[in-house]
């Protein structure tokens, strides 16, 4: 099961309940696409027992010391992952993700910025902004859950 989170802007009380969720769901990889903002923050995240990767956001602050905690986890996207023999890019903002999806050269396309959830599949391709993980812009905080085997998708809101 992988995670896929974006924008949790410092928000620590849905970073701890979204971490909850991933224990309980038996995470194996956790994707953020961005803004975490703050090494203490990315703290709490990188407690999880689970293979760490994430793209840096524009308002992700202390990029330095965001990069050296995360041992190298944290890259400027977009970034081509192979993860579990699926093929991944990942991004903040949405660079040319119509055009990403269009192509169907990757299994998933993983994106945040606009606080805005966005699932959708075209043939191959499955294309995933989870959304709002600080609760900040929407209504309701978001992540999504994935099995990259059986393709189902689980949108998890707090």
């Amino acid at each position: 099961m992988w995670l896929i989170l974006s924008d949790t802007h410092d928000n620590l009380n849905n970073i701890e309940r979204f971490v909850e969720e991933v224990k309980r769901r038996n995470v194996t990889h956790v994707f953020h696409c961005g803004d975490i903002v703050s090494p203490f923050a990315l703290n709490r995240l990188l407690k999880i027992e689970a293979e760490f990767h994430a793209v840096f956001g524009n308002n992700d602050g202390e990029v330095l010391l965001l990069a050296q905690r995360a041992s190298g986890r944290i890259v400027k996207g977009p970034v081509e992952l192979v993860v579990g023999g699926k093929k991944v890019v990942m991004m903040h903002e949405p660079f040319a993700v119509e055009v990403l999806l269009f192509s169907q050269q990757y299994d998933f396309i993983f994106y945040g910025h606009t606080h805005k959830l966005d699932v959708r599949r075209q043939g191959r391709t499955v294309l995933i902004n989870p959304g709002d993980g600080s609760g900040y812009l929407a209504e309701k905080p978001s992540a999504v859950f994935v099995d990259p085997e059986t393709g189902q998708i689980d949108v998890y809101r707090l």
